[in-house]
């Protein structure tokens, strides 16, 4: 899901891979760990975790749906979802993109996804002031993508970038902001 298929749909190697299922946590770790991986359960209570072998690292998370955001960060709290859901609950439509790896079936929930890639457009998914409330960050992630994927933002998404960006400033750390800033810069 996400940023991997994105690429992959943009001839780019993918840098990660994120993973989601909608396979029970508990029998996902305990097979991962039958077969030699190393398990990190620290985001479990979120439904993810982190597994790795071999020198490779995947992040898997059930289907999910996000409860209130009361930080500007992360949820209060989330439960497991539909694959419908999880896409709805992602920043912009070209990260809500899914790929089976069973059938190359590229699965597009939002029904914008692939459209937004093709016309090189960032866009929020849906209410673009929501998902910036939900996590300010993607203010600078919206303009990340733009600058390193040389695509326009769509106008609402730029609206509620540019009306939440002083906000956005004060509420991320300075550390994560930089991270945003050298990625697009290419640092």
């Amino acid at each position: 899901v996400g940023g991997s298929v994105r690429d992959m749909l943009l001839n780019k190697s993918p840098k990660d891979f994120d993973i989601v299922t909608d396979i029970p946590i508990d029998d996902i770790i305990k097979n991962l760990k039958e077969n030699d991986w190393v398990v990190k359960e620290t985001g479990k209570q979120f439904l993810i975790i982190v597994a790795s072998k071999n020198g490779q690292q995947f992040e898997i998370a059930l289907f999910r749906k996000d409860s209130s955001h009361t930080d500007g960060r992360r949820p209060d709290s989330v439960s497991i979802g539909t694959i419908v859901e999880d896409s709805f609950r992602r920043d912009f439509t070209i990260n809500s993109l899914y790929l089976n790896p069973w059938t190359g079936e590229i699965l597009d929930p939002t029904g914008r996804g692939q459209e937004d890639l093709k016309h090189k457009v960032i866009r929020f998914n849906g209410k673009a002031s929501e998902r910036v409330e939900e996590d300010y960050l993607r203010v600078f992630r919206a303009y990340r993508f733009a600058s390193t994927l040389g695509f326009n933002i769509e106008n609402k998404t730029l609206k509620a970038c540019r009306s939440n960006f002083e906000t956005a400033c004060k509420s991320i750390s300075s550390q994560r902001i930089l991270v945003e800033v050298e990625k697009m810069s290419g640092i």
